[in-house]
């Protein structure tokens, strides 16, 4: 029988890892779960007019937000009010869950709670706990971010309905695919790994917002398309020989410099998708991944571009790698692995909290 009470926030768009997350704590035997679709409230449109005109309405769409999560809270209080991410959610309302009696967990899957605006940045302080995906958090909560609470690290994972593929791709019409969104370093990135090849007649395409409107700096010969979710997501890696993996290593807040990724959830999904992957190098991914038998690893273009010339006509290597990827990622790497160590967090952190005299 349940005995933990989760009242989960956060998006439902097939593809993310909130949604990921929300259904494997849904699947363990032990959790009582009710959910609120964050994109119910605010939803996230890309027109520019409408993304104006959610700005106007931000204000009230938040406001009904609350009022949704005050009324789940009245109808009966959860063991755990838990947050995906945090954004649309202020300090008042998660005060007024904890003097109800839940254990306010935020799950954190960016690089800076200071990114977000000042309502998000405020309220961070305010959860029991904070679970994020990023590996420097905990010993950088309090140096950096300026936060007292307690702040553990849990990895992004793959899920195992939208991103596992039991067999290799068969069919691979790419040399070269990029699922990403746009960043101005990503773009730098791209622009010297096209000039490095530029005597190579690559097959390229490149998936992700933003691309689209600046495939003019690119060679005429790539293929730009929106972003992808869901199974074409992987797909669509698949299509491809090599698929690259890039991470934002420094985000800028206000002017401050701030440590950036250490990996993404595509450093999962690309290895349960069987892709052959060449990710960017930290500290990090190299314990996770053998960098000779599993995956290929790069700091600069330069680099990245020695690799694609010296993978791409070797089949059988490639094959080898991707395979071994996919052995060390599948299932230790899942997102229902993942919600075992959250579910072990946050129990964890309900008997110390009960173990305080009131």
């Amino acid at each position: 029988m349940p005995d933990l009470r989760v009242l989960f926030v956060g998006d439902t768009w097939k593809g993310s890892f909130a949604r990921a997350l929300r259904e494997a704590l849904d699947g363990q035997p032990s959790v009582l779960l009710d959910e609120i679709d964050r994109d119910h409230y605010l939803p996230p449109y890309r027109s520019l007019v409408l993304r104006a005109a959610n700005r106007l309405l931000r204000g009230m769409q938040v406001a009904e937000l609350e009022k949704e999560i005050r009324g789940r809270l009245e109808k009966q209080v959860p063991d755990v009010l838990m947050v995906y991410k945090g954004w649309g959610v202020r300090r008042t309302i998660l005060e007024q869950a904890k003097a109800a009696g839940a254990l306010v967990v935020n799950v954190f899957p960016d690089c800076s709670p200071h990114a977000h605006g000042r309502a998000l940045r405020h309220a961070m302080g305010a959860y029991d706990l904070v679970i994020s995906t990023k590996p420097f958090h905990p010993a950088a909560w309090r140096r950096i971010y300026g936060y007292s609470n307690p702040c553990v690290f849990v990895p992004h994972g793959y899920n195992p309905a939208v991103h596992y593929f039991a067999d290799p791709p068969t069919c691979q019409e790419l040399d070269v695919v990029i699922a990403a969104t746009w960043r101005p370093e990503y773009h730098a990135l791209v622009q010297s790994f096209a000039l490095q090849n530029r005597d190579l007649p690559l097959r390229v395409a490149v998936a992700g917002a933003g691309w689209q409107r600046r495939h003019r700096d690119f060679p005429p010969t790539w293929q730009f398309i929106p972003s992808v979710t869901g199974r074409q997501y992987g797909e669509f890696l698949r299509s491809g020989r090599i698929a690259i993996a890039p991470v934002q290593r420094e985000v800028v807040i206000a002017g401050i410099r701030q440590p950036g990724d250490e990996d993404t959830t595509r450093t999962y999904e690309l290895a349960a998708a069987h892709c052959f992957m060449l990710h960017q190098r930290t500290a990090y991914v190299q314990t996770i991944f053998d960098e000779s038998r599993e995956v290929p690893m790069w700091d600069d273009a330069t680099e990245l571009a020695a690799l694609v010339r010296y993978y791409l006509p070797r089949d059988d290597e490639r094959r080898a790698m991707a395979t071994a990827a996919h052995a060390r990622a599948v299932p230790d790497y899942s997102v229902s692995n993942r919600a075992k160590r959250v579910l072990e967090h946050i129990r964890a952190a309900l008997v110390t909290r009960d173990a305080v005299p009131a």
